[in-house]
C-alpha cells in the first residue's frame, strides 16, 4: 500500500515534467502574457472589457462576478504560463476560459455573419486555446520552472 507522500511523489514529476526544446518559452511568453494583458484590462477598462462587456455579450448572472473571476484566472494563470511553473495545471482553467469566450461571443457571429467573417473573428482566440493545447501537451519546456523542479527532484532521489 502506498502511503500519501509516496503518491504525491509520483504525481509530481508526472504533472511538471516535460521533455519539450527550450523553444516552448517563446510559445509560453505569447499565450501567458496575452492572457496576462487580458485580466489585467478587465480590471482597468471594467465598463469595456469587464463587467460592462460580460453584461452586453454572456448570459451569465452577475456579470461582475463572472469578469472579475475571469480576470483574476487570467492573470493568475498567465504568471504561471510565462515562468512555466505547473504550466499544465494553469493551461486547463485558460481552456476552458477559452471555450467559453468562443462560445458567447463567436459562435453568434458565426451563425448570422457565416464562415468567414467568424474565422476573421476567432483567429486570435483560436490561436489562443491551440497554444494552450500544445502546452498541456508538452508542458513548460527545459526552460521552465517546471523543468527545474523536476530536475531538482530527480537529483534529490
Amino acid at each position: 500500500m502506498t502511503t500519501s507522500a509516496e503518491s504525491q511523489e509520483r504525481v509530481r514529476p508526472r504533472l511538471l515534467s516535460t521533455t519539450a526544446p527550450a523553444a516552448v518559452v517563446l510559445i509560453r511568453i505569447v499565450v501567458g502574457a496575452i492572457f496576462l494583458s487580458e485580466g489585467i484590462q478587465k480590471f482597468l477598462f471594467p465598463a469595456k472589457l469587464g463587467p460592462g462587456r460580460f453584461a452586453t455579450q454572456t448570459p451569465l448572472p452577475d456579470p461582475a462576478a463572472w469578469a472579475y473571476l475571469d480576470g483574476a484566472f487570467e492573470i493568475g494563470c498567465g504568471v504561471l504560463i510565462i515562468l512555466g511553473l505547473l504550466t499544465r495545471l494553469a493551461t486547463i482553467p485558460m481552456i476552458i476560459d477559452m471555450v467559453g469566450a468562443e462560445v458567447f461571443t463567436k459562435v453568434p457571429v458565426l451563425i448570422h455573419h457565416g464562415f468567414w467573417q467568424y474565422a476573421s473573428d476567432a483567429r486570435a482566440e483560436l490561436s489562443q486555446f491551440f497554444g494552450l493545447v500544445f502546452l498541456l501537451i508538452v508542458g513548460g519546456g527545459a526552460w521552465s520552472l517546471d523543468a527545474l523542479l523536476t530536475s531538482r527532484a530527480a537529483r534529490r532521489r
